[in-house]
């Protein structure tokens, strides 16, 4: 086999990866708008306090871990069959003793966010904990094996059958108990999705040994343990900003808030949530398929890797700005039209401006990752999760769930400017024409979904008329982005779909500079 065909098949391997992992996110982000139509601020709030538990876990074991599973098998293929027991020990006993703390502990847990009536909802999500092992050992060994399949169809079907009965459970326990029943939806739905990607991995012959074969541990370990959890966590640093800021709020806006009603404010504040990760789900689209092709470059020490990364960098902060404006910009029919009343307007302005540094960080941390830093990027999470605990803190007691925000959307701030700061001495420069040219090209989109918006809200339902001015403001700043050459030809190139709709003809005689 052929250096390039070897190279052709790696990166259509990580392609597969990178699109299951992209529609798992976002079914993960829209499926909570109707969640929240279906039980209320009250109900979402109840969500919102118990999954992001078990969502943090879920990152670490379904993709962090499976990552590193894959790379020892790459390194020690004639042992490989000898690591799936030792990984799925150690990985049962962590997960059980999670799962079986969360069981037993929930009164505490309850206790520590200011609510002891979320107890059952905070019990239930440890069941799903059990799901993971197979789940993370099946993925790796697989993915190690060079079969990418079996990992990508596990995921969506995951998502899909989670989101199917988290939905009709949370329909059920509305119509016959209250909000804080249908919270115990979130531990039914993971649990479900838990054991449908089992089958599908199962069945996908994701690996054909044994996962309880008694084999001789390997040497040191111990250390080998110690390594895969920790990594784990590493790899997994972009993909958890979300979901750590989410349990920030989790344990502490409630007991901040001076307020009778503090848990409907906070489920209003939640309404964010998943407009955030729509919008970083769909911003990261374009960036994230420069990520295999860093990671083959770098693997080859090839330069190469540093111009394709300064183009998924521009991607994100490109299509990031849109969608952070964009929101913000529609946020008086949006929030309406989705969730049936204005409340809490103000602060989904503020935290719709979180969007772009969330995506920029997503995406430096996924090249970070993919150059061998990694551990760079786990140290900008950090720091990131400091700034939000710090101004969580000092905000929320005197200015409320906007304190709130304005908390999420800084800390998230500080991770994008972290990532990019530790990719910026390697990154090509920008020329500054294009940087005023992309400023143009979102002041017109931001213009025109406005008065779109605004002209339409007599005639239109509030949802309808949010779809309609963000699909004139997209379309608008697609056209200004290629009109104005924001993107040189290449760069354009490739984006998928565009350059055949509205291809770069007169690039060449323009010249790109």
């Amino acid at each position: 086999m052929t250096e390039q065909k070897r190279a052709g098949g790696w990166l259509a391997s990580a392609a597969v990866l990178s699109a299951a992992a992209l529609a798992a996110k976002g079914l993960s982000a829209v499926y909570k708008v109707p969640y929240q139509q279906l039980t209320g601020d009250l109900g979402f709030y109840v969500y919102q306090q118990v999954y992001p538990l078990y969502g943090l876990v879920l990152v670490i074991g379904t993709y962090g871990i499976p990552l590193v599973i894959a790379s020892a098998v790459q390194q020690k293929k004639d042992s490989a069959h000898l690591l799936a027991p030792f990984y799925f020990r150690i990985l049962f006993l962590l997960f059980a003793a999670l799962g079986i703390l969360l069981l037993v502990q929930a009164p505490v847990l309850a206790g520590w966010m200011g609510d002891d009536r979320l107890t059952p909802a905070l019990r239930l999500m440890g069941l799903p904990f059990f799901f993971l092992p197979a789940q993370a050992v099946w993925r790796g060994m697989a993915q190690g094996e060079g079969r990418t399949m079996p990992t990508a169809l596990s995921q969506v079907s995951e998502q899909l059958v989670r989101v199917i009965v988290i939905l009709a459970a949370a329909w059920t326990a509305m119509a016959v108990a209250g909000p804080y029943a249908a919270g115990l939806s979130a531990g039914i739905g993971a649990a479900a999705g838990g054991a449908v990607s089992l089958i599908v991995l199962k069945r996908s012959s994701a690996f054909s040994g044994s996962l309880t074969r008694r084999e001789p541990l390997p040497p040191h370990a111990a250390r080998e343990a110690g390594k895969l959890l920790w990594h784990g966590f590493l790899v997994s640093a972009g993909a958890l900003l979300l979901v750590l800021l989410q349990l920030v709020d989790a344990f502490t806006l409630v007991n901040l808030l001076a307020v009778p009603d503090a848990v409907i404010a906070k489920g209003t504040y939640d309404r964010g949530w998943p407009l955030i990760q729509t919008g970083a789900v769909v911003t990261t689209v374009f960036s994230y398929a420069a990520v295999p092709v860093v990671a083959f470059y770098a693997a080859a020490g090839d330069p190469r890797a540093w111009v394709e990364s300064a183009r998924a960098v521009k991607f994100a902060v490109v299509f990031g700005s849109a969608a952070s404006a964009g929101l913000a910009v529609i946020m008086p029919w949006l929030n309406p039209g989705l969730f049936q009343t204005a409340a809490a307007q103000q602060e989904l302005t503020v935290l719709s401006l979180s969007v772009l540094p969330a995506a920029v960080f997503m995406t430096s941390a996924a090249l970070l990752h993919a150059a061998g830093r990694t551990l760079e990027a786990a140290a900008v999470l950090g720091a990131a999760l400091a700034v939000k605990g710090v101004l969580q803190y000092a905000l929320v007691p005197v200015y409320g769930v906007m304190g709130a925000a304005w908390a999420t959307t800084l800390a998230a701030s500080a991770a994008g400017a972290g990532g990019l700061l530790l990719l910026w001495r390697k990154l090509p420069g920008v020329a500054g024409k294009r940087a005023m040219m992309a400023a143009a090209s979102l002041a017109g989109m931001g213009a025109g979904a406005r008065v779109t918006a605004s002209a339409t809200a007599s005639v239109l339902p509030d949802l309808a008329a949010a779809v309609l001015a963000s699909a004139v403001g997209a379309c608008l700043y697609i056209v200004l982005l290629w009109y104005l050459r924001v993107f040189t030809e290449e760069e354009w190139q490739a984006l998928p779909k565009l350059p055949s709709l509205l291809p770069y003809r007169s690039a060449r005689t323009k010249g790109e500079r």
